[in-house]
């Protein structure tokens, strides 16, 4: 990991904040993301290798908050409304207008707040396993963990657990089946490939 002090491409003019690290060959469109970003973790934004971060995606961040990204991840105008922590893992895609938020409001954490859950401890609000599938104006809300492989559809709120390889759709979310993806099912077993 990497820690620049600012982007080469920026049009912001501002540099990136201390505790922001951007591995490496990740692009992050501008530090404009980290405006209304308070974290006083170590850590508050990790973004893995080979990963994008692209125009709209902000880091609303609370004094405990903190997201890690894994590597080879693509967010793309992702909003980040928590004052807890957030990781998503490897090989991720989130679309468009994708919220990840700590309450149905997402409204940015307050500063008086204290950070984190209890005496400064903060908690994993919402999890994303690898080769999770994010899509459109989707909400990730407190208590969402998503499993590896998983497919969230377009437009659903989900604040609940979602077992890997299922795909959910709707408000209120439920699984609607279990994907078959990569030769892999959601048992895990190697599926038979047809010509």
């Amino acid at each position: 990991m990497s820690s620049p002090t600012s982007l080469a491409h920026d049009w912001f003019p501002s540099p990136l904040p201390p505790n922001v690290e951007i591995g490496e060959r990740s692009w992050l469109y501008s530090s404009f993301a980290f405006l209304h970003c308070q974290s006083q973790r170590p850590r508050a934004v990790t973004i893995g290798r080979s990963c994008g971060v692209y125009n709209g995606s902000l880091f609303e961040l609370g004094p405990g908050g903190e997201v890690e990204i894994g590597d080879f991840s693509t967010l793309v105008g992702v909003i980040f409304a928590t004052n807890n922590r957030v990781r998503i893992g490897n090989y991720c895609l989130l679309a468009h207008e994708v919220v990840i938020a700590d309450e149905y409001a997402a409204t940015p954490p307050r500063s008086d707040k204290p950070p984190g859950s209890q005496e400064g401890q903060s908690f994993d609000s919402v999890t994303l396993g690898d080769d999770v599938w994010v899509g459109a104006g989707a909400v990730l809300l407190k208590g969402a963990r998503i499993g590896d492989g998983a497919v969230v559809g377009a437009g659903t709120v989900v604040d609940f657990e979602v077992p890997p390889f299922a795909i959910v759709a709707g408000n209120p979310a439920r699984v609607v089946r279990l994907a078959k993806r990569f030769g892999r099912n959601a048992e895990g077993n190697s599926r038979p490939h047809h010509c």
